[in-house]
Formats: structure tokens, C-alpha cells, sequence
């Protein structure tokens, strides 16, 4: 089962939808991901993350642990929200976060007017290769971004080898690893957007 491993909800257990359409982020994984943007430096304390296929919403959870002011969390499978929002319950009474369903690219009008985000998560289903490019290039084009915002993608190594700097500009690639049929790249919104 996995669980929060750090900050204030350190240990908590997190339920996972049942069945094969949602495919939760292993510890080892996360664990991984989250040493990562701590080493780039990432500073969570009041950061607004926006978690594009949430799951069971555990990203988002670590996120909130870890000092992040909100979070915003989509999915459009009915038993991912059912588990974001027990998940959610369980750490937190009254947390600070939205969830939404959504069915993404069309979701951008659903989001709730806020300040830009600092951190998105994107861990698309493998079928939806494009998708999180296409996400981030809005993302880009809506001003949701905050300056020096980061993205954590999510696919398999073969789709993330697929697609170059040049295809998500402005964004920068920092890092990218792999783990298995897992691999994440870490790419930054600029701090002051050429005019």
C-alpha cells in the first residue's frame, strides 16, 4: 500500500483506485522524484501545485506534506476522485486542496482562478504520449506558470526519448532519469520569459 513519505502526514497510508485505469506512482518512484526536486533545489514551503492525472493523488499529498500551500488535483476517473478524496480526508480534515474531474486537453476553464502554479505534475496514462506536451505548451500560453515553476513528467522512457527541448520551449529540461519502464523529466518555466 502506498504512503506518504515525508513531511507532516509522514507514514500515512493512501488508498489506490481499484482496477487497471489509474497506474499509482511506487514509492521507490516517488521517493526518487521527490529527492530529485529537493536536490534541484525546489523549496515546497507555500508553493501551488497543479497535479494533471492525479490517481489516487498521492504526488500532490507528498507535495502538501512537504509545505505546499494547495493543490489542485484532476482526474476524470470517478474511482481516482473517490481515492484523491479519502486520501485527502485522511491527512487532513480541511485540506488545502481542489479536486476536480476533468478530462484533459478541454480542462484548462475548469481550473479555479488562482495565482500562477510553482509545480505540476503530469503522469498521463502511456497511451497519451503527446498529451503532456501539448498540457505543458498551454500551460506556457495561459500564464499558469510561475516564474521559475517546475514540471515533473511521467512516461515511459521510450516517450520521453521521443521529444526534444525545442518541442516544449519555453520550458527547460533540468534533469531526466529512469527507474525500470518508468523515467521522469524535470523541466523549469523560466524565470523571466523573453519578450
Amino acid at each position: 500500500m502506498p504512503r506518504v513519505i515525508s513531511g507532516r502526514f509522514k507514514g500515512l497510508r493512501l488508498v489506490s483506485p481499484p482496477g487497471r485505469s489509474t497506474r499509482p506512482t511506487a514509492d521507490q518512484v516517488k521517493e526518487a522524484v521527490f529527492s530529485l526536486l529537493v536536490s534541484l533545489p525546489f523549496d515546497f514551503e507555500g508553493a501551488r501545485v497543479l497535479d494533471f492525472f492525479a490517481g489516487s493523488g498521492a504526488l500532490s499529498l507528498e507535495a502538501l506534506s512537504r509545505g505546499a500551500a494547495s493543490a489542485v488535483l484532476t482526474d476524470h476517473d470517478p474511482t481516482a476522485l473517490a481515492a484523491v478524496r479519502r486520501n485527502l480526508a485522511a491527512a487532513d480534515p480541511n485540506p488545502a486542496a481542489t479536486v476536480l474531474r476533468v478530462r484533459w486537453p478541454g480542462g484548462f476553464t475548469r481550473l479555479p482562478s488562482a495565482p500562477p502554479f510553482n509545480l505540476f505534475f503530469l503522469d498521463p496514462p502511456y497511451e497519451a504520449r503527446d498529451l503532456p506536451r501539448q498540457l505543458l505548451l498551454e500551460v506556457a500560453a495561459r500564464n499558469l506558470a510561475a516564474p521559475g515553476a517546475l514540471a515533473v513528467w511521467e512516461q515511459d522512457p521510450d516517450t520521453l526519448g521521443s521529444w526534444t527541448e525545442a518541442d516544449v520551449r519555453p520550458w527547460t529540461v533540468l534533469k531526466t532519469r529512469a527507474w525500470g519502464r518508468r523515467a521522469a523529466a524535470f523541466l523549469e518555466f523560466p524565470s523571466e520569459v523573453p519578450a
